[in-house]
């Protein structure tokens, strides 16, 4: 079995940051993540629905605009002036002598002094005919109308299809539509459909190809005209323009020109022309594409991923618009990188914001690890230096107010008693040295002395405090007696000497109990420290729920925006409803400006009889102009109204993305506040195993403890042996001094421990 070799350990002052930034790197990397796909998932939602309130919008306006052209064409047509009117042209028409057409088109048209798009401003050209007395009658008024409703023309043609009367006077005016090539056109099927339709009900003929209107593209609105029996006299007739379609639709877009809104009808047919400039006009096949598709087919929905009519990546909004007369989907494409654009610039902050904080936390652990495992690293060297007996080196940290300077300070004091216990056992080895020559010279003297051999003298010196030893036991041969009192000395100092030794480890002992006592002050410390931490984390996790209700009432707060948007766009309806009223007055004010002008015509007629009347119906008519000027008026300031209502809508729609904004911040506090919460619930578990070193750390020093009492319980064994030794040379009985014998004395001969003298 092959056995992996280890790995060399990691040091703390390295596992410690890169721990920290692993974790940092980790709890961004995931909350990055999380807020990038909710605001990805919102900013995609906010689009759609962005999108959708803009067709809405176009939709609401285009159908607006149709139903507002239809009740104004049933309207007037069951009004007696368009009766007149047509019946006058019609009769007028008759009455010219040269060939009606080309006299028309010649005063109309070829001399009229005003350029093409604005030969409408010609009322009377002043040849003194029937005819352009009757048009300086109505031309006026039927202007106005067109004017007021945006038509971009206005027709009257008789039961023949004649078309008498156009108010802009182009290409198709006194032209026939009722037979001939004219009536394959848009306003000769409208003609038709009039003939046979119901009373007061409006026809309609999609926008197409015009040609005699010179080639442009139309749509037709028409409504029979009948006379008092019921009879079908003419057609009142009106053009939609492209041009109000298209600002009907743009009527919420933004203007930025990634956008296009437009018509679609079956089979894919331009119905409109497009919003954005040299793409395709009314009429045009579009390209076949998934949205173009449903749009011919009548199919809604919300298509991504596609190609435009341009060829460009967009996403597309189809939706089938219900509007009597007109079969259309209503389209609106939107540039996908445009409108995505906030998404790719969130991806690239929250990238951005990755790697800075990751660097940050890289420079704030390796800190704030240096600043913790210094101070430790530093204690570390201290302790292997007083291990291997430096009492010379620097113990950094004392000056610290934390647990760390505590235990720096308690190794200081630790170190001072080491040093005092080296010196101590340095004397007592050399002490020991001493007394063990000395031991070692009296065994050799003794065992001579107890072999009867007197003349041993020590010749070699001793040291200085045992030096009156040697000359004693030098003595002793000649006084005994003398001589066993040196020795009852001897064995009194080796008593004192021990005491002192005693001391010196009981000391040492209580001083090793005091350190230890300090060590677990420090461990009682550090746990309250850890326990304070662990309070604070559940301290910043109550901060984290008040920030998450604090979301909730932002939440609710948006509620009552979108109810006040929902008020406005009440406010909105009303205003409409307004404006149809003033519209309705405006149709009073024309018929009652056409009665006074057949009421004038009839006066004229009856000549000086009807002077007065004439009068009358002259105020009369002046009266309804003035009418129809303020009911104007009045609609100006009720479109004036609606556009300020809009602006509401869209400022407190803002407000409603404010306050989503608000949300999310909120959200962004609330996440940073658990980051908190668990930044603080780590340094706590850091806390429990310096805690738990510091637990180990007091089991050692309880050890020395132990230890130092050993040693003071080993000097007392030898103070006890010192003293047996002076018991057993007490027991030597001293009598009076031999030196008179002149003899030697050996003690090897005696009985009952008396000397005996030997002479030689």
């Amino acid at each position: 079995m092959r056995v992996m070799p280890k790995t060399r350990k990691l040091s703390l002052k390295l596992k410690l940051p890169l721990i920290m930034v692993a974790l940092t790197a980790t709890f961004l990397v995931t909350v990055s993540f999380l807020v990038y796909s909710m605001a990805e998932k919102s900013i995609r939602q906010f689009v759609y629905a962005s999108k959708e309130t803009a067709a809405r919008s176009g939709e609401q306006a285009l159908t607006f605009m149709v139903d507002a052209a239809r009740k104004d064409l049933a309207v007037n047509a069951s009004q007696p002036t368009v009766f007149r009117a047509i019946n006058n042209f019609d009769r007028v028409y008759t009455m010219i002598e040269e060939e009606p057409t080309g006299f028309l088109r010649r005063h109309y048209i070829e001399q009229n002094p005003h350029e093409a798009d604005k030969r409408y401003e010609l009322v009377d050209p002043g040849d003194g005919s029937y005819y352009s007395q009757s048009h300086a009658t109505y031309h006026p008024t039927f202007l106005q109308s067109l004017q007021v409703n945006g038509y971009e023309d206005l027709y009257l043609l008789n039961a023949a299809g004649q078309l008498l009367y156009s108010v802009k006077k182009r290409d198709d005016f006194i032209q026939q539509f009722g037979s001939g090539p004219n009536a394959e056109s848009g306003l000769g099927q409208v003609f038709a459909a009039a003939l046979t339709a119901e009373p007061g009900e409006v026809v309609t003929s999609d926008f197409a190809v015009y040609a005699p209107g010179g080639g442009g593209a139309g749509a037709f609105m028409g409504v029979s005209v009948l006379n008092k029996k019921k009879e079908v006299i003419g057609v009142l007739a009106v053009q939609l323009s492209s041009a109000s379609v298209v600002s009907a639709l743009t009527s919420n877009l933004d203007g930025s020109g990634h956008q296009n809104i437009f018509l679609v009808g079956p089979n894919g047919i331009a119905r409109s022309p497009s919003v954005l400039e040299g793409r395709f006009a009314v009429g045009d096949s579009l390209p076949d594409a998934t949205h173009i598709a449903a749009a011919g087919t009548g199919e809604g929905g919300l298509f991504e991923g596609i190609t435009s009519t341009a060829g460009e990546q967009v996403i597309a909004l189809v939706k089938p618009l219900d509007i009597t007369g007109f079969d259309w989907s209503l389209v609106l494409e939107t540039d996908e990188h445009t409108a995505f654009a906030k998404v790719n610039e969130i991806r690239l902050v929250a990238v951005l914001m990755i790697g800075v904080s990751v660097l940050i936390a890289i420079v704030v652990s390796f800190i704030a690890a240096r600043h913790v495992t210094k101070p430790i690293l530093a204690l570390r060297e201290a302790t292997n230096a007083l291990a291997d007996e430096d009492y010379s080196v620097d113990i950094a940290g004392r000056k610290r107010g934390d647990e760390l300077g505590d235990l720096a300070r308690s190794l200081d004091t630790f170190r001072d008693k080491l040093v005092l216990a080296d010196e101590a056992a340095e004397r007592e080895e050399q002490a020991a040295k001493q007394t063990a020559a000395v031991v070692e010279e009296m065994s050799g003297a003794l065992s001579e002395l107890q072999r009867g051999n007197l003349a041993c003298d020590i010749q070699q010196p001793f040291a200085e405090h045992y030096e009156t030893l040697r000359e004693n036991f030098n003595r002793s041969l000649v006084n005994l007696r003398e001589s066993l009192s040196e020795v009852v000395d001897a064995a009194q100092n080796v008593d004192k000497f021990s005491e002192e030794q005693r001391a010196s480890a009981q000391e040492m002992a209580h001083r090793t109990e005091t350190q230890a006592g300090t060590l677990e002050e420090t461990a009682s410390a550090l746990k309250d420290l850890t326990s304070g931490i662990r309070q604070t984390a559940d301290r910043a996790g109550k901060v984290d729920e008040t920030m998450r209700g604090t979301r909730d009432e932002a939440e609710h707060s948006n509620h009552i925006v979108t109810s006040a948007v929902q008020a406005m766009d009440q406010i909105q309806e009303a205003s409409e409803q307004i404006s149809q009223i003033i519209n309705m007055i405006d149709d009073i004010a024309f018929q009652t400006n056409l009665l006074a002008l057949n009421a004038g015509v009839e006066a004229a007629r009856a000549g000086e009889a009807g002077a007065g009347f004439a009068v009358v119906a002259s105020e009369v008519r002046a009266l309804a102009m003035r009418a129809s000027k303020a009911a104007g008026q009045i609609k100006d300031l009720t479109s004036a109204s609606e556009e300020h209502v809009a602006n509401g809508v869209a400022m407190v729609g803002r407000a409603g993305d404010a306050l989503s904004s608000i949300i999310d911040r909120v959200t962004n506090v609330s996440d940073l506040i658990t980051e908190i919460a668990d930044g603080v619930q780590k340094q706590s578990n850091g806390l429990e195993s310096i805690n738990n070193a510091m637990t180990r750390l007091d089991g050692t020093t309880q050890q020395n403890a132990a230890m130092s009492e050993e040693a003071s319980a080993a000097s007392q064994l030898l103070q006890n042996e010192a003293q047996a030794l002076s018991a057993v040379v007490s027991r030597f009985q001293l009598g009076a001094a031999l030196g008179d014998h002149g003899g030697d004395v050996d003690w090897s001969q005696t009985e009952h421990g008396g000397p005996q003298t030997a002479y030689g």
